[in-house]
């Protein structure tokens, strides 16, 4: 079989599907809410990488291999754009969080610094864009928010699934009047 007979073999609706999924991929992590004429261009952009890939391309394995690759850059491009101290701010907040619902000694700052940077570090990881990254944060932030108005067992298991536990934590009781 010829290099080019390949292509032949390649059915219509999967480079469609090819230029979708880049557009996808295009507008879902480069999108600045620009409306049908930003689609349009990003549409345009695609089709014009789909069409040079496979033209490229020396089998049907290379051209969904590049294909693939470049969606998985595009997947990964806004991690490189998340600037440290924004990761280091969110950080911050977490062990503010955990010192006003759940007080420790000085002793355990550390500790608490580690749990906080893991927990970050594991959202950071799963997350597949920015906006993805911040709802989470936000979301598990105001479940810790909400767990930190209870007491005992629920600080140790708060903490246990952001990736530590402190020995000596003591819940935080509101004082009768």
């Amino acid at each position: 079989m010829g290099t080019h007979d390949w292509r032949a073999q390649l059915p219509p609706q999967t480079r469609q599907i090819k230029v979708d999924e880049i557009t996808y991929k295009l507008n879902y992590y480069q999108s600045h809410g620009g409306g049908d004429d930003e689609l349009v261009e990003v549409q345009k952009i695609a089709r014009c990488y789909e069409q040079k890939t496979y033209a490229g391309a020396a089998s049907q394995e290379d051209y969904l291999q590049k294909i693939s690759s470049m969606i998985l850059s595009l997947s990964e491009k806004w991690r490189s754009l998340l600037q440290p101290a924004i990761r280091q701010r969110i950080i911050n907040k977490v062990v503010e969080t955990l010192r006003r619902h759940f007080p420790y000694s000085g002793q355990e700052v550390d500790e608490v610094r580690k749990i906080a940077t893991r927990f970050e570090e594991k959202i950071y990881r799963a997350a597949v864009s920015k906006s993805d990254y911040l709802r989470k944060i936000s979301l598990k932030m105001l479940t810790l928010e909400a767990k930190g108005q209870n007491t005992g067992e629920l600080c140790h298991q708060t903490l246990a699934t952001m990736g530590g536990s402190l020995v000596h934590v003591t819940p935080q009781f509101s004082k009768a009047k």
